[in-house]
């Protein structure tokens, strides 16, 4: 341990020692002083220099309940879901249990997802069942021969029935969190076409014609109508930081107007066995009610 660290509390020190590790979660490990006698410590424990130190992280959703997946369609090459928002499709900082593949690995042990989707996502995820589907398949999403359509909710009135953003990304330099894209210098090219207007917001379809990450989020706010919901690209980015902290205010919920962001994968459609294979998962009911 480095001697400048003297005296630290204990989430103090592992929030600046773990990088993407905020104070509020560090304070949720369980650590143990390895030397004699070892013992667990507690959050406002001070450290010191030689200290030893073992921290393990809990599963972070263990015995929380999830929606699981909807089969869509099955056959001996591919297993389609629907699906639901909350449920990651791999493993990350807060989801272990809830995961599509968890839910494969019990459910159908022999199939993986070719291509992701955000976990507040809804909608349609295509699973191989075998390593030469996989690769195939994983081919065409990369190659762009995937032809993919989403639904979303956004604020305000589009002026336009129809627009193109055809704006470059990258990550947002100027951003506190890492993962933001802003403009930058990777091609990426969206399709929005109005499908309702409600009073204040509106239903639209999009069409990603380049795969770069959250593009029709990012792109969608860069037309001046972000996604309902979207707590990165929304009202402010601090609402996705307190998010990660647990700490979202009844202010910040109201500002977003919902839970998460209304995003649905309505659509996947791509060559298969020389034949057009066609997928759709219905939009679901918590985001049409969206449409005011």
């Amino acid at each position: 341990m480095d001697p400048a660290s003297e005296g630290l509390r204990l989430d103090r020190f592992l929030s600046l020692r773990i990088r993407r590790l905020s104070r509020a979660r560090a304070s949720r490990l369980e650590v143990i002083d390895l030397d004699e006698p070892a013992r667990l410590l507690k959050k406002s424990s001070a450290v010191r220099a030689g200290q030893r130190l073992w921290a393990r992280r809990p599963s972070p959703d263990a015995g929380v309940d999830f929606e699981a997946p909807t089969v869509l369609a099955e056959d001996a090459d591919l297993l389609v879901l629907d699906k639901p928002a909350g449920l990651a499709v791999h493993p990350t900082a807060a989801r272990f249990e809830a995961t599509v593949t968890r839910w494969l690995a019990r459910h159908h042990p022999e199939a993986e997802p070719v291509h992701r989707l955000d976990v507040e996502t809804s909608g349609v995820l295509v699973c191989a069942r075998h390593a030469l589907a996989h690769r195939t398949l994983k081919a065409a999403f990369a190659d762009r021969g995937v032809h993919k359509r989403y639904r979303a909710v956004v604020e305000g009135l589009p002026e336009a029935d129809r627009w193109v953003v055809d704006t470059p990304l990258g990550f947002d330099a100027g951003s506190a969190v890492r993962l933001k894209m802003g403009p930058g210098d990777l091609p990426a090219r969206t399709a929005f076409e109005v499908v309702r207007r409600g009073r204040r917001r509106a239903l639209i379809a999009a069409e990603p014609l380049t795969g770069r990450q959250h593009q029709i989020r990012v792109h969608a706010q860069f037309s001046g109508h972000p996604l309902v919901g979207d707590k990165l690209y929304g009202p402010d980015e601090r609402i996705f930081l307190a998010h990660l902290d647990g700490a979202v205010t009844p202010a910040m919920w109201a500002a977003l107007g919902h839970p998460r962001h209304a995003l649905h994968a309505a659509s996947v459609r791509f060559e298969w066995r020389g034949q057009t294979r066609a997928f759709e998962a219905p939009w679901p009911a918590e985001l049409d009610a969206l449409v005011i």
